[in-house]
């Protein structure tokens, strides 16, 4: 990482900071859940009280409650290409922080209504989903070359720090039995959209958008803005690189025919790649835990699962840290195979101990834990962080495709 790039233009690093909050977003989202859902007093909430006299929440509302936050986040991410191109990133930006704000109070307002939590978490999986395009594409747009991939990395990072706070305040209200156990988790996710509400206003828009929509001078504000601080930096030369690469992709009409990447057999290769790498970081079985860490270490016979949760995330990220710093180091192919692998291999063994049925023994759950760690570990020491970075190699014009 060039330390001269760091000094020079710390704007760019604040920028994409503020970018980096939609993964806060996407982080905490998928995990405070698994911790709020196992608590007695939100399950006195929002179950129903069965023949023995307690409280219970059915598995399947729970895996509708817990996923539905998944189909927000797919209507998101399909939503954000035109609403890249039509609104610009901070615009887009914007929607994902309404979004999460209006789902969040559906949540706070109920203390007993398994719909209305269910809905909010679909609104706010839309902004979710919304950040997880823009996010990456503005970072992406704003950087250098020299260092895409680092920031693109540093995505899952910042990801990986917002889940062990997500873990943090699932473990600190176990013992309330107050609505604040539930609703205190739910909340403090809002503090990510109103700091970017905040910082809207500053950050520059894209200039490649910019650019695009034929704004010349606010490119030019915009290149100028990024850099201030190098007081010999010439925006003319990177706003002319800009222009051409998007003359190439006019001549080429890839904008004006998406389905060119399908029928094109070096586009569509380009899209199997990259969007591949990011179907196979969601589908390789990773997500169960996020979702579902708490409820099941609490099934296994773990006798402290939030902290189990916390500890698990915070190996996570000194792993995620040390991808980031080993990323350019070692070659991404054979990294990706045997870390596939690993995970798969534990997979199968969880599989094969974690087969329901009589009392789970306390050394079969700490073996299932601890090969749970061993596949987590595996996930952020490739598939987590390369899956942006693969898709950083590709063309602008694709990203948010």
């Amino acid at each position: 990482m060039p330390k001269s790039f760091v000094v020079k233009d710390p704007y760019v690093w604040l920028c994409c900071g503020f970018a980096a909050l939609g993964a806060c977003l996407y982080g905490y989202e998928g995990v405070y859940f698994t911790g709020v859902s196992t608590l007695d007093v939100f399950v006195r909430d929002f179950g129903t009280r069965g023949d023995d006299g307690e409280f219970h929440i059915s598995p399947q509302n729970l895996a509708v409650m817990t996923s539905m936050i998944n189909v927000g986040e797919l209507v998101g991410s399909l939503l954000a290409a035109p609403l890249n191109d039509l609104f610009g990133r901070k615009g887009s930006l914007l929607t994902g922080s309404v979004a999460v704000v209006v789902g969040v109070v559906m949540q706070l307002s109920t203390t007993s209504s398994r719909a209305i939590i269910t809905a909010g978490r679909a609104v706010s999986g839309f902004g979710v989903g919304t950040f997880s395009v823009t996010s990456p594409l503005y970072m992406g747009e704003i950087a250098p070359e020299s260092l895409r991939s680092p920031l693109l990395m540093c995505w899952q990072l910042v990801l990986s720090v917002s889940q062990i706070i997500a873990a943090g305040i699932n473990r600190s209200v176990i013992h309330n039995n107050t609505s604040f156990a539930y609703r205190f988790p739910i909340g403090f996710q809002l503090i990510f959209p109103l700091i970017l509400f905040l910082g809207i206003t500053w950050l520059p828009e894209s200039p490649r958008w910019l650019l695009r929509r034929g704004h010349h001078d606010k490119t030019m504000r915009s290149l100028r803005l990024l850099h201030h601080e190098d007081k010999h930096y010439d925006a003319k030369p990177v706003m002319q690189n800009i222009e051409e690469d998007l003359e190439k992709e006019s001549s080429s009409e890839i904008e004006s025919a998406w389905i060119q990447l399908i029928t094109d057999p070096i586009e569509r290769r380009k899209v199997i790649y990259s969007a591949g790498a990011l179907i196979a970081q969601q589908i390789n079985g990773i997500q169960w835990f996020y979702y579902f860490g708490t409820i099941f270490s609490k099934a296994i016979g773990l006798k402290d699962p939030f902290l189990m949760t916390l500890i698990v995330f915070i190996i996570q990220v000194f792993v995620v840290l040390a991808a980031v710093l080993l990323a350019n180091k070692i070659p991404r192919r054979p990294l990706l195979l045997i870390t596939t692998g690993i995970m798969t291999m534990s997979i199968f063994v969880v599989g094969c101990l974690g087969i329901p049925g009589g009392t789970p023994s306390e050394t079969v759950g700490k073996v299932i834990i601890s090969f749970v760690i061993i596949e987590i570990v595996a996930f952020n020491f490739a598939w987590g962080p390369l899956g942006w970075t693969i898709v950083s190699v590709s063309p602008f014009h694709q990203w948010s495709f």
